[in-house]
């Protein structure tokens, strides 16, 4: 970025003070030990941290300028009063978006909104300049550090977009105005607050709101309540799926130990891909009809779903164990549509001589939460022919599901704390093994993960 001091004032409608010369700012920056030379400081108030007090510290480190919501600033820098620093940093980020050549991807569901987001970005990577989301600035605040970030020849700005409630995602729309949307799927992450899973649908398609007249939605045509909605719409569309009804269709789908061979319709080769699970095939599906969109050949395409393999820490993350054993670190977060593809995930799993998996509180589950967790049991005990060995519950909640697992040939354990899974995880280690990590972020099963490979 690349704002006069002038131009800031005239885009956040503000008045200034102390600005001796019009002066450039490069970038931004919220917090002022990572302040770097040029960059506009912008303090926000929090429950313990009030970012005005670090106002001196960040013109020490080289702020150029800063924000500020106080009017008592005493200070002979360069500063900008505003009102409220979040809607100030995303009129910038608005404004700045209209500076940028870029086409922008905006990508939502209630699961695999992160993955998505780098299989997208790896593929359009082999064409052009692309710039996504870093981690999961996908909310209010987020969004804008992303988009502020962004360098100036970026050509396709890929953007994750998370919400817990009606609104949120209708004004990330608007904020960013995308040319392509995805909704991953539909599953119960939040529904405490979207109270049932239609609502999770409604709250998801106002990622459509904002959509570019010309715009294209991309989303999962075996999801019917995101069908229900679609069809009542104007915007145009394209559906993915396994179903026949689908404009891209699954076509077939087979695991070769660690790699998946499978076809889709609007591909005419064969694909292959070392990510795990079904469920990143349909995120692969998204991800084509973008590249194919904005003219990246089939081979391309092909190649760059063979060779991607880092994905996003903490998402069916692949962590070598002792001899011959591996960790999967599917603990960044946890739902029940995604507890069930990781499950899925660790039975289609060959090679190893013995499967554990440890499965934790899943949150924000509302009133149903219980039942929701002994769901997962069943879903265990209905495949009479698992493979996995253990399965280990760790939490009041994660509890429901060993309680409710009915299958003779699984072991089950039960723990109130991550510590007392580490210590009995270390006490009964096996070779060959196996194991999956999956629960909500609040549980910090990576701690487990920490110290049994100690």
């Amino acid at each position: 970025m690349n704002y006069s001091l002038n131009e800031l004032n005239t885009i956040l409608n503000s008045n200034k003070l102390n600005i001796k010369n019009d002066i450039f700012i490069k970038g931004i920056a919220i917090d002022s030990r990572k302040v770097q030379k040029g960059d506009l400081f912008i303090p926000f108030i929090g429950e313990n941290v009030d970012g005005h007090d670090y106002i001196d510290t960040a013109f020490k480190n080289g702020a150029s300028a800063s924000l500020s919501m106080k009017k008592n600033i005493s200070t002979k820098n360069n500063i900008i009063f505003v009102e409220d620093s979040l809607v100030a940093i995303q009129k910038l980020a608005e404004n700045y978006l209209t500076k940028l050549n870029a086409k922008v991807i905006a990508i939502t569901g209630s699961n695999g909104k992160t993955t998505t987001k780098d299989i997208v970005s790896e593929i359009l990577s082999s064409k052009y300049k692309v710039n996504k989301t870093s981690g999961n600035y996908n909310n209010e605040l987020g969004l804008p550090l992303t988009i502020l970030a962004t360098p100036e020849d970026t050509e396709i700005l890929v953007l994750e977009m998370g919400a817990d409630g009606f609104g949120q995602l209708e004004f990330l729309s608007k904020l960013t105005q995308p040319d392509f949307a995805i909704i991953t799927n539909i599953g119960e992450s939040h529904i405490e607050f979207f109270k049932d899973r239609s609502g999770i649908a409604r709250g998801k398609f106002e990622i459509t709101s904002h959509l570019k007249k010309d715009g294209l939605f991309i989303y999962n045509g075996d999801e019917e309540l995101l069908n229900n909605i679609v069809k009542s719409s104007k915007i145009n569309y394209i559906s993915c799926g396994i179903n026949s009804n689908n404009k891209v269709i699954l076509e077939n789908y087979t695991q070769e130990n660690d790699i998946i061979r499978f076809n889709i319709s609007n591909i005419d080769s064969e694909l292959k891909t070392k990510l795990k699970g079904k469920h990143n095939l349909l995120n692969i599906m998204y991800a084509s009809v973008i590249a194919k969109s904005l003219n990246i050949s089939d081979e391309n395409i092909i190649k760059s779903i063979e060779n991607i393999k880092t994905i996003t820490k903490m998402r069916l993350e692949n962590i070598d164990y002792g001899n011959n054993s591996l960790i999967i670190n599917d603990a960044y977060n946890a739902s029940p549509t995604s507890m069930k593809a990781a499950i899925d995930v660790l039975e289609e799993i060959n090679g190893y001589s013995y499967k554990t998996t440890v499965l934790g509180d899943m949150y924000e589950l509302g009133s149903n939460e219980i039942n929701f967790h002994k769901e997962i049991g069943l879903y265990i005990s209905k495949n009479k022919n698992t493979t996995i060995n253990k399965v280990i519950s760790v939490g009041k909640l994660g509890k429901n599901i060993t309680d409710t697992i009915d299958n003779k040939n699984i072991e089950i354990k039960s723990f109130t704390t991550t510590k007392e899974v580490a210590e009995y995880l270390k006490e009964n280690k096996k070779t060959n093994e196996i194991i999956l990590f999956k629960a909500s972020r609040g549980m910090k099963l990576e701690t487990v993960i920490e110290e049994i490979k100690k």
